[in-house]
This record gives structure tokens, C-alpha cells and sequence, in this order.
């Protein structure tokens, strides 16, 4: 089930956990100039994360490679103080099993698994702004705290059903397309 890893997994594996956050934080960032990029700000996250996903999933295939990235990423970010409401938690500890069970379903060996479950656990930096698109008046009220009133009123105007839906479809998809992309440079092999 869990096997061990060698100072070299560690240390490639801290080297793409590095690049995950930068890459992610770097998406995140501009998302104070406006309220629509910060309603859509996971679309770039997922593409820029699938793949140092992807090269840790490849690298140690077997339990805990698919969660290992998302869930350092959502520790250091509480540690940060982010990530403040439970619906965050949630959406990400929810993709973070489901990617795991997935993964062994499929099978470590398989680049299916891979294909599968980098998008999947692309959608690990959605989870700051999910609860936007599925507790709206929670979220609002936080932001309230922190934004202006019409910044707040432009996450209002965002925070649909209909753009959750887009997000989480052109997220998906800009994931898959980075993850076969991934491939290719780390030239991956069909096992």
C-alpha cells in the first residue's frame, strides 16, 4: 500500500510542490483588480497546476502521490489563514479522497489514472472560491469585510450557477489540455 519515499522522490516532489504554489498564488494575485477574474481566477489556477500534478503522479506511482501536492497546499494555506470557510475545506478534502479512491480504482500503473485525476485535483485552488457559487450570501458577507462595496457587487453579479458551471468545465478542460501537454515534456509512456 504506502511505500516510503527516497530523498530524491522528496526532494522532486518539493521541487513540483514549489511550483504548484508559486504558479497557483501567481493566479490568484490579480484577482484584487477584479471582481470577474476572481470569480474565474481556477480556470489559469488548473492549467498551471496539472502540471506539477502530473509530474508527481508519474514520478511515485502508488498511495498518496495524487493527494500529496493538494493536501500540503491546503495545509500551508490555513496556515496562511486562508481558506476560512468550511465550504473550502470541504471541496477540497472532498476531491482530495475522490481523486485518492480513483486513483487506486483505475490503477497507479495506468496513465488512464493519470489522465483522470490530474484535472480532478486541478480543481483543489477552486476551493477559495467555491463557496462564491454555492453559499453566495456567506461568501459576500466575508468579502465585505475585506473588499469594497463595488467589488462586492461585482462577485454578486458573478457568483451564478451559470458561470459556476463554466468555471468548473473550462477548468476541467484547460487542466486536461496542460496534463497532456505535461505529458509530452516529461515524455510519460502509455503503461
Amino acid at each position: 500500500m504506502f511505500q516510503c519515499w527516497t530523498k530524491k522522490e522528496v526532494l522532486n516532489f518539493l521541487l513540483c510542490f514549489a511550483v504548484f504554489f508559486v504558479l497557483v498564488l501567481a493566479t490568484q494575485l490579480p484577482g484584487f483588480l477584479s471582481p470577474l477574474y476572481w470569480a474565474m481566477f481556477s480556470v489559469f489556477a488548473a492549467f498551471v497546476a496539472a502540471g506539477p500534478l502530473t509530474c508527481v503522479m508519474d514520478r511515485k506511482r502508488g498511495f498518496g502521490s495524487t493527494a500529496a501536492i493538494p493536501l500540503l497546499w491546503f495545509l500551508v494555506y490555513r496556515c496562511m489563514g486562508e481558506l476560512g470557510m468550511p465550504l473550502m475545506w470541504v471541496w477540497i478534502i472532498a476531491l482530495i479522497v475522490a481523486g485518492e479512491i480513483l486513483r487506486k480504482y483505475i490503477g497507479y500503473e495506468k496513465l488512464q489514472s493519470i489522465r483522470v485525476c490530474v484535472p480532478l485535483m486541478s480543481l483543489v485552488p477552486m476551493g477559495n472560491i467555491a463557496p462564491l457559487y454555492l453559499a453566495k450570501d456567506a461568501f459576500l458577507q466575508r468579502a465585505a469585510a475585506e473588499m469594497g462595496a463595488g467589488y462586492v457587487a461585482g462577485l454578486d453579479k458573478y457568483g451564478t450557477f451559470g458561470m459556476f458551471v463554466l468555471v468548473l468545465v473550462l477548468s476541467l478542460a484547460l487542466a486536461t489540455v496542460s496534463e497532456r501537454i505535461s505529458e509530452k515534456i516529461l515524455k510519460i509512456n502509455q503503461k
